[in-house]
Formats: C-alpha cells, sequence, structure tokens
C-alpha cells in the first residue's frame, strides 16, 4: 500500500516541480525569459514567478506549459528520465527567437565561426565531422528550383545535427537583406529544411518564401486567404507582404529556417 503523502512531502514535490519549471524556462528562453514563458502561457509574469517560487501550478498551466515547452511529465514531478519527450524534434517546434537564441548560444560557446569547408576537399581534413551534419551552402535563389541539386555547392557548412531534423533536404544560405534585423543581421547563415513547406505547420515560424520569384526570410502568419509574411522590425506595418493562398492549393514556401550562424559585431 502507498504511503499517504504528508504535508511536509507535498510541499517537497511543489518545490522540486518549480525548479524544474524555472530550469527549462531558463534553457529555452534565457535568464530573463519568465515574461515571455509568461506570455505564451497567457499568465501575467508575476503569475509565472509566484510558480517558480514555488506556488501550487493549476493542472491546465501545468499541460499548458508541457505542450509550449516538450518538457516531458514524468521527469518535471520526479526528476527521472529525459527532460525533454520529444527530444531533438522540440528544437523545430520553438518560435524563431528562441530558436536561434539557443542555437547561437550554443555555437557560440564552441566556436566563434560556422566551419565551412571546400566541397571539393573530399574526405580529407574532416575530422569535425563527428556530431555535425555538412549543409550545402547555395544561392537563396536556387531555393526556388524544386530540383536543386546539393551536390553543385561549392562550400558546406557544419552544424551541429541536433538542429537539423532532415539533413538530406536541408541547406544554408546567406540572409541578404535587414528585414529581419536585429533579430537576424544581414550576411547571417541560415540551415532551411525544404522538407517542411506546409503553411498549416508552421504558423508562427521563421520560413523562407517565394514571393513573386523573390526568395523571401520571413516570420509566418498563417490566414484563411492570405499568408502573411512579417518582418522582425516591430512597429512596421508596411514590413508585411500578404501572398493569396487557400488550404490545398500550392504551398509558396520554400522551407523552415531551423538553424543560423549570426555574428554580432560591438
Amino acid at each position: 500500500m502507498a504511503r499517504k503523502k504528508t504535508s511536509r512531502d507535498r510541499i517537497d514535490l511543489k518545490v522540486c516541480i518549480s525548479q524544474r519549471l524555472r530550469e527549462v524556462r531558463q534553457e529555452l528562453y534565457g535568464e530573463h525569459g519568465g515574461p515571455e514563458m509568461a506570455r505564451r502561457l497567457g499568465l501575467p509574469a508575476r503569475t509565472w514567478y509566484n510558480y517558480e517560487s514555488g506556488v501550487t501550478v493549476p493542472a491546465e498551466v501545468l499541460l499548458s506549459f508541457i505542450d509550449q515547452t516538450g518538457a516531458d511529465p514524468a521527469w518535471l514531478f520526479s526528476g527521472l528520465g529525459p527532460r525533454y519527450s520529444r527530444g531533438a524534434q522540440s528544437l523545430a517546434s520553438l518560435a524563431p527567437a528562441d530558436l536561434i537564441r539557443r542555437c547561437l548560444d550554443q555555437l557560440h560557446q564552441h566556436d566563434p565561426r560556422p566551419a565551412i569547408i571546400d566541397a571539393r576537399a573530399g574526405q580529407a581534413g574532416r575530422s569535425r565531422q563527428e556530431g555535425f551534419v555538412e549543409l550545402p551552402l547555395v544561392d537563396a535563389e536556387d531555393l526556388l528550383d524544386d530540383d536543386l541539386s546539393p551536390e553543385r555547392a561549392a562550400s558546406r557548412v557544419l552544424a551541429s545535427k541536433k538542429w537539423i531534423a532532415h539533413p538530406e533536404s536541408t541547406v544554408a544560405i546567406r540572409l541578404d537583406d535587414v528585414e529581419m534585423e536585429p533579430l537576424l543581421p544581414i550576411g547571417s547563415i541560415l540551415g532551411v529544411d525544404r522538407a517542411t513547406r506546409a503553411p498549416a505547420d508552421l504558423q508562427g515560424r521563421l520560413v523562407v518564401a517565394n514571393d513573386q520569384g523573390r526568395p523571401l526570410v520571413r516570420l509566418l502568419e498563417v490566414g484563411s486567404r492570405h499568408l502573411i509574411l512579417k518582418s522582425s522590425r516591430s512597429g512596421r506595418d508596411s514590413g508585411m507582404i500578404p501572398i493569396p493562398w487557400t488550404e490545398g492549393s500550392p504551398s509558396p514556401l520554400l522551407g523552415q529556417v531551423v538553424w543560423s550562424w549570426t555574428q554580432f559585431n560591438g
């Protein structure tokens, strides 16, 4: 017969859960990411910080937290097993700013610049590949070609495997406009998963879209009759580009941005 939990047991459990909530929030949204976590859960920031400090978390908030973060319920309650139930795939479900922030943090911890190698070098000098995948570095305009052959790329970029769900269909490009600043400065290198193009799966994500023959990197908002491409520059309605689209029609999306490298100066 299971031992009945005492008040002390319940308090200890609440403290442990609050600590794990804070760990996940810090990992996904940073040391000062409480307000962002609260926004995603539809809560006041003060309420979220109360939960992190040990206040009892309602079941509906816990369920929403698990859905938003991919945290494993068993780990949340016991501290045992993997922290995330979705594994590496949970990265693809992160919002663009969070995905890019995590990617940049990890890349800059290990190497201030991405490894770009000559595709003609064969296997020589590629000892750094363990734990990495080679992404062909192509021109952004090449994404408009459904028959894009990665083999023709003159250079390749080494990216951590944890970010790349579909290595065979992911390529790298250089960002050549300023509409995603300050999130992504011009010149950033982006990994684009060409296997992920369904608008319904990419609401709120960072994508590359075909706008009248121009490949554009933008945030996506899915409407009933249009796809809205949004600049990251807040307060700029002129930066929104509507593309006519309805459910079942061909997707103008060229892929999802799943990895990035950016050099910030200053």
